[in-house]
């Protein structure tokens, strides 16, 4: 029996709010609600089919300014893969963290029910 390894939407999350933080992006992230919800968009990109993530990508990197380039680069050389020369993949491939099949499927977006599991037998 092979189990698929996936990712959990809420730790996705978590990764991009923690390059927010080094880019020097908090207080604008505190601040402003467009780049918040900008931000929360790149979270978003997770419930679309497999197909659609690079060309949404290429749409909202548009929205966002000059000042968050950092934050994009991490993101497109993490989560999408680079398109500067060609085309490099990305650290973690787009079916790691991909929730599409798993909302169709009506399965869990986070690890919660593993990590809960852990708790009661380490205990």
């Amino acid at each position: 029996m092979i189990i698929p390894i996936s990712g959990c939407l809420f730790h996705f999350g978590q990764c991009i709010w923690h390059e927010v933080q080094p880019c020097g992006l908090q207080k604008k992230y505190n601040e402003d609600k467009f780049f918040l919800l900008s931000v929360k968009t790149l979270t978003a990109i997770a419930f679309l089919p497999i197909d659609d993530i690079v060309n949404t990508f290429e749409l909202l990197e548009k929205e966002f300014h000059d000042d968050t380039n950092d934050l994009l680069q991490y993101f497109e050389k993490t989560w999408i893969g680079e398109r500067s020369i060609g085309y490099k993949k990305p650290r973690f491939n787009n079916e790691l963290w991909n929730m599409y099949d798993r909302i169709v499927s009506d399965l869990p977006r986070t690890n919660n029910t593993v990590e809960g599991w852990n708790n009661v037998s380490a205990n």
